[in-house]
């Protein structure tokens, strides 16, 4: 038969108990979400970010804010170059929104429909400012600013 003192079985709790609330802090972390769309600032972006909608989890997230380009310019911690080609972006809405349900058979105007749907997903920039960077696991981050738009979008995985 097992004989333990009270200090060890004081010790076992304790280790027991700080496992516990490691893996419940790391569960809650892994599968947190939190959205937001239109708000009209967040304390995580400059005062000059209007207009904000996010997803921010800790596998994806996305956000985008209207900014002059001079803010976002000082926001931006990544070096940020000229678009010489379009870039396409995921906007939240690629993570915040199921994609859109396939029709099957679909007419003309239902293909159309689905198509402009799912593009609302991603943005595309012509003139504006760039950043991406892709890690060989997937993830990476990917930073624009829309000059047309006055709007910035962030978007980053860690995979």
């Amino acid at each position: 038969m097992f004989q333990f003192s009270i200090k060890r079985l004081l010790t076992y709790t304790a280790l027991i108990a700080v496992a516990i609330w490691f893996v419940r802090g790391a569960y809650l972390g892994f599968t947190q979400v939190e959205t937001g769309e239109s708000v009209a600032s967040v304390d995580w972006l400059p005062k000059s970010a209007s207009n904000v909608s996010y997803y921010r989890s800790y596998m994806n997230t996305a956000y985008e804010f209207d900014i002059d380009e001079a803010g976002f310019l000082k926001w931006s911690r990544w070096e940020v170059a000229e678009i010489a080609e379009p870039v396409r972006l995921r906007r939240y809405l690629a993570f915040s929104t199921p994609p859109p349900p396939e029709p099957s058979n679909p007419t003309n105007d239902e293909m159309v429909a689905f198509a402009t749907q799912y593009a609302r997903r991603a943005v595309t920039i012509s003139d504006g400012l760039y950043y991406g960077y892709l890690q060989t696991n997937g993830g990476g981050v990917w930073v624009g600013y829309d000059r047309s738009s006055g709007r910035a979008y962030y978007q980053s995985a860690p995979r």
